[in-house]
């Protein structure tokens, strides 16, 4: 039977748009039997979804209920763009604690509404521009910050 999950207390502030939220307050090392896990976390690809001007911050899970893999997990991507077709990569960050993602959220958010990203290329990815063949899959960790 299925266990009523609260959603993850996060601390948007009113700047923000939260376009999709899944993001339920269970973590995969918790102790919750498995058919809640999978509801509410491992077939949640798109689990949060946030935009600030024409900064995007998008949470998922990947990799089902896996947990030895080592690609299994949440994965953030903060973007600035148009879409994920048309947009410069700044952040990629994979954890499978739910923690430590909700840190990482948290430390973005912030630096973004402290301009942190303003002066800063990301990895791009142009839709129009038939040469560029970059994709944002194609990348395991990325932090522009750290270029």
């Amino acid at each position: 039977m299925e266990t009523k999950i609260a959603l993850q207390q996060l601390d948007i502030s009113s700047n923000w748009a939260i376009v999709r939220n899944v993001f339920y307050d269970i973590d995969p090392a918790d102790n919750v039997n498995e058919e809640d896990k999978y509801v509410h976390i491992y077939c949640q690809e798109d689990l949060l979804y946030l935009i600030k001007d024409n900064y995007h911050l998008d949470l998922g899970w990947y990799g089902s209920d896996n947990l030895s893999d080592e690609h299994t997990g949440y994965c953030i991507h903060l973007f600035r763009g148009d879409n994920w077709n048309n947009a410069e990569l700044l952040e990629k960050f994979r954890s499978k604690s739910k923690l430590i993602i909700v840190n990482k959220i948290a430390e973005f958010m912030k630096a973004i509404e402290l301009g942190e990203f303003d002066n800063l290329s990301g990895y791009s990815v142009n839709e129009s521009d038939a040469s560029n063949e970059n994709d944002f899959n194609k990348i395991e960790f990325f932090s522009v910050r750290q270029i």
